[in-house]
C-alpha cells in the first residue's frame, strides 16, 4: 500500500448517476489503517450524491485505480475505504493536435489567474508557455476556449515536467496531463483533433 502517500493527487469519480464520466478532484491528506482521508473541492459536495466511487491517480507512465466507498463526508474531507487492490494501466499515447491558442490558468490551491499558449492538445493533456514557473505535481485549473470553434473546457490539470523555453529563460514550457476530463469532454477533444488533423492534411 505504500504507493498511496500524503499529498498525492487523487480524483474521485462517482460510479452511481454520472453518464458523462465527471471526475472531480482531491488531495490524499491521510493514511489511517482502514481508511483515506482526502480533501475534495466544493464541487464535489455541490454536485455528488454517489457513495460508491472509483479513485484514481497517476505516476510516471502509469494510471492507477481502485474501487471504494465514501465513509464520511465532512466538507472539505472525505474519508473512503482503503482498497484491497490497485489496478496499474500504461498511459497511452494519442493523437496530438499543434497549436497557438490563448488560455488561462489558475492554482487549485491558491488564489490569481495566470495566462500561457497552449502549443499542443491531446486527449491526455496539453504542453503550453507561460511566465509562470510551476513545480511537478502541482494541481492547476484549465480553462481552454477555442474562439469560434465548438471546442471549450475546464479542467483539473497535474503538471508532469515544467522547464524554461529554448528561446527565453523568462518564459517555461509545461507538459500538464489532464485529471478530471470526463469521459464526454475526452471524446469532443478527440473528435475536435482528428477533425483538425484531417483539415490539415487535405
Amino acid at each position: 500500500m505504500s504507493i498511496l502517500k500524503q499529498n498525492l493527487p487523487v480524483q474521485i469519480v462517482p460510479i452511481e448517476d454520472n453518464e458523462e464520466g465527471l471526475k472531480y478532484q482531491g488531495i490524499l491528506e491521510n493514511l489511517e489503517a482502514q481508511y483515506i482521508q482526502i480533501k475534495m473541492g466544493e464541487d464535489f459536495f455541490r454536485f455528488n450524491s454517489s457513495d460508491s466511487i472509483q479513485v484514481e491517480f497517476t505516476m510516471g507512465n502509469y494510471n492507477f485505480r481502485f474501487d471504494s466507498q465514501v465513509l464520511m463526508k465532512a466538507n472539505p474531507i472525505i474519508q473512503v475505504k482503503k482498497p484491497s487492490t490497485i489496478h496499474k494501466k500504461q498511459i497511452r499515447k494519442s493523437h496530438r493536435l499543434k497549436t497557438d491558442q490563448r488560455i488561462s490558468f489558475t492554482m487549485w490551491t491558491e488564489g490569481g489567474r495566470y495566462e500561457a499558449t497552449m502549443t499542443d492538445l491531446s486527449t491526455v493533456g496539453i504542453k503550453m508557455i507561460s511566465e509562470k514557473q510551476l513545480q511537478k505535481n502541482t494541481l492547476i485549473s484549465l480553462n481552454v476556449f477555442f474562439p469560434g470553434e465548438s471546442l471549450r473546457f475546464i479542467c483539473q490539470g497535474l503538471v508532469m515536467w515544467c522547464r524554461t523555453t529554448q528561446e527565453s529563460d523568462l518564459f517555461f514550457e509545461s507538459g500538464v496531463k489532464f485529471t478530471t476530463l470526463s469521459i464526454e469532454t475526452m471524446k469532443k477533444v478527440d473528435r475536435y483533433i482528428k477533425e483538425k488533423i484531417h483539415l490539415n492534411k487535405s
